[in-house]
């Protein structure tokens, strides 16, 4: 039975032999593996091998001749490395070539690897543990374990298994990070089904490989001591303590040393929340009768637990409180802030403000909620960590934090951040709900009297963020969003435009170093200029200047003054400013609805051909060939979405490098006559409010040309059917 990857459903299709079984096969969850029809792929060349396992990795979206030789050769590229680069995909596209297909495409300057219809092992896991979330969240707990176990096995090995490619190690470990997730979500789900007999051996090669990951250590810890071992659940607790201090001098985490001390005074809240009556979504079980964990006796050893008769369900018993539920944990989840912060005094001021009354008001009627919104790349996350850290003080209780995925095509789900939130509040994960709404009302209670700072990160949209709001006055919450986040009612909103001159200067001299920066302040200036405010722009550009300690500012502002490879230049490793635009861009909402409705990304993309800086309403309506109503209805929505800003009513304007992002789009999905005619059509009602206002102004003289089309055309609900008419000049 092959599988290939669906596309439109996300997730592995099965097809029983016929032309499935002719599809290429990727494997890169281990060696490279490439086979087609069955047989293996002749891939002996170490660069050939390097390229596709980076096509790869970023499978179906363009990749530029620049970032593959950047990941084949590093910050030293030989002097031939692009030709090599184009002989390497040449080479490899003969080897892909089957059946009449060419899944490796040229695009725009760059590859392409089409994996439609193909398999590669890397979607499936992650779609394997993507549906297994699902499952849990819906209840299905044997089913998520079960996805998970069909994920999990389609490694091989180490990924990326022999390749030495400099990009290699950093794709290995974030590879395998997602498989330990996956094995703790598992474990997870595993204990709560009252499987931990059959999970201890797994959990125990696990540590073997992980011997220092306490996450691990903690639900082997769970895991024997409901197999009534309780000498060897402490004995983990031991060897972990044991090996932290010998190779990093460190002492384990509070949790598992608090979970240590649990064992030790064979703590019931331990073998999992009792159930509450026939619904069983209000606390995971610790398992069903049959599997019943045994209770060891602090003082006498293991005893048999009595259990419940087989043929009735349990009396409902009343569920654990909050308090011996989740011990008083102080989390601190904070990641690091940027030592170099610059600018944002007045909404730095604005947020620590808030901050500081959230505070002081110690369990007020309302929550107070901060978002901090603005497009991708202007610092948003920066200016959210750096107020709470400077707030940390204000809530004794501790930090929570969640990067929300909003800009992923699968966001964080809710249930699983909770989960994650109650653990680390405390909660064991056998007494973690398993239905989403059990799980809020668990994490509302845990924080009903603590005093906690929530930052949620990069937040899709409201509907994301309010179960993940606590209930109590006590605590504050700031969230961060590329959209304007207009479903979280009373929140105190910042949002956040492009740097000015003196705060953009005062970033990048602080990130390349003022010295250099002041020494050429000519080319200085031309790099802010290209850089137009965004601070992951500036970010970059000092990051490679301060790599590339040879360059002058002036080589790389003239590198940036080519408009057709500015977007190319503004990359370094994981950060590309092209790359944080493609986020927001992919997540425009496709048209929807009955009759012609406006498509938010078409939209986009014919903006960025738009003459002039600032459009109206009226142009844009005429550029995008609309009504003024659904003008106005796409423009806002691109608006909310952070792609657009409007400086005056019914006025618009793209930031200057989302401009160039927007034009490459146009160029690649928009023909040329497409094009033509949207710029035609905008110009002609240019001209058109010229002639109108010679009209007014010099009633008496003959106009010098006369509207094909009258500007009333957009200025109704009535759109111009003929899309290329418009004013053609006359006499």
């Amino acid at each position: 039975m092959s599988t290939t990857v669906n596309r439109t459903a996300g997730c592995p299709d099965e097809h029983p032999g016929g032309p499935a079984a002719e599809v290429w096969r990727y494997g890169i969850l281990g060696a490279l593996e490439v086979r087609h029809g069955g047989r293996p792929a002749a891939l002996e060349r170490p660069r050939h091998r390097a390229v596709l396992t980076w096509l790869l990795l970023h499978a179906d979206r363009l990749v530029t001749t620049e970032q593959l030789v950047d990941a084949v050769w590093g910050e030293n590229p030989v002097a031939t490395a692009r030709g090599r680069v184009h002989a390497a995909v040449s080479e490899l596209r003969k080897t892909l070539r089957a059946g009449g297909s060419q899944p490796l495409v040229s695009r725009n300057g760059g590859y392409c690897l089409l994996t439609e219809g193909a398999t590669v092992d890397v979607v499936r896991f992650r779609q394997g543990v993507d549906g297994a979330r699902r499952l849990a969240c819906d209840g299905d707990r044997a089913g998520a374990a079960s996805a998970l176990r069909e994920g999990l096995s389609l490694w091989r090995g180490t990924a990326l298994a022999g390749l030495e490619a400099p990009f290699a190690g950093a794709a290995r470990a974030h590879l395998e990070e997602e498989r330990f997730a996956a094995q703790e979500l598992l474990a997870d789900l595993e204990l709560s089904l009252g499987r931990h007999q059959e999970l201890v051996p797994e959990l125990g090669a696990v540590l073997d490989r992980y011997p220092t990951r306490e996450g691990i250590a903690e639900r082997l810890v769970l895991a024997l001591y409901r197999s009534g071992r309780q000498t060897d659940a402490l004995a983990v607790v031991r060897r972990v303590r044991r090996r932290l201090g010998e190779e990093y001098g460190l002492d384990p985490g509070r949790a598992i040393g608090d979970l240590e001390s649990a064992v030790l005074r064979g703590d019931p809240a331990l073998l999992g929340a009792p159930r509450t009556g026939p619904r069983e979504s209000a606390a995971i079980p610790a398992g069903p009768p049959e599997r019943q964990p045994v209770v060891p006796s602090p003082g006498t050893g293991p005893s048999q637990a009595p259990g419940p008769s087989p043929a009735l369900d349990p009396p409902a018993a009343p569920g654990p409180s909050p308090r011996s539920v989740a011990p008083q944990f102080r989390p601190a989840q904070l990641p690091p802030a940027v030592a170099d912060f610059a600018g944002r005094c007045a909404e730095l001021g604005e947020l620590q403000d808030q901050l500081r009354q959230a505070a002081g008001q110690a369990g007020g009627p309302g929550l107070r909620v901060c978002a901090v919104t603005g497009p991708g790349g202007i610092g948003k996350t920066e200016l959210a960590l750096h107020a709470a850290h400077r707030a940390a003080g204000l809530f004794p209780d501790g930090q929570l934090h969640a990067d929300l995925r909003g800009g992923e095509r699968v966001p964080a789900a809710p249930a699983e951040v909770l989960a994650g939130f109650l653990r680390a509040l405390g909660v064991p994960a056998g007494a973690v709900p398993a239905a989403a709404e059990d799980r809020a009302a668990l994490y509302r209670s845990v924080l009903a009297h603590r005093r906690l700072l929530v930052v949620l990160d990069d937040a899709r949209d409201a509907t994301q963020i309010r179960p993940l709001l606590p209930g109590s006055g006590r605590c504050a919450v700031v969230v961060t969003g590329r959209s304007k986040l207009a479903g979280l009612v009373g929140a105190h909103r910042v949002d956040l435009e492009r740097l000015d001159d003196t705060e953009a200067h005062t970033l990048f001299a602080g990130a390349l170093g003022p010295r250099r920066a002041a020494a050429e302040p000519e080319a200085t200036a031309e790099v802010l200029a290209a850089c137009a405010g965004l601070p992951l722009a500036l970010r970059i550009v000092a990051a490679r200047l301060t790599v590339r300690r040879h360059w002058t500012v002036a080589a790389m502002s003239a590198r940036l003054g080519d408009h057709g490879r500015r977007l190319d230049e503004l990359r370094i490793d994981d950060l590309a400013v092209r790359t944080c635009f493609e986020t927001s861009y992919r997540r425009l909402a496709a048209p929807g609805g009955r009759g012609r409705a406006p498509d938010p990304a078409r939209a986009f993309r014919l903006l960025g051909i738009a003459p002039g800086s600032v459009i109206s309403r009226p142009a844009a309506a005429a550029l995008l060939d609309l009504s003024p109503r659904q003008a106005d209805e796409v423009l806002e929505h691109l608006v909310d979405a952070g792609l657009l800003e409007s400086p005056a009513p019914a006025h618009y304007r793209l930031h200057d490098l989302l401009r160039l992002f927007a034009a490459e789009r146009a160029a690649a999905e928009e023909s040329e006559a497409a094009r033509r005619a949207a710029v035609e059509r905008v110009t002609d009602w240019y001209l058109g409010g010229l002639v109108e206002a010679d009209a007014l102004l010099f009633p008496g003289r003959p106009p010098a040309a006369a509207p094909a089309v009258p500007l009333t055309a957009y200025r109704d609900d009535r759109r111009v059917t003929d899309g290329a008419a418009g004013l053609r000049a006359v006499g």
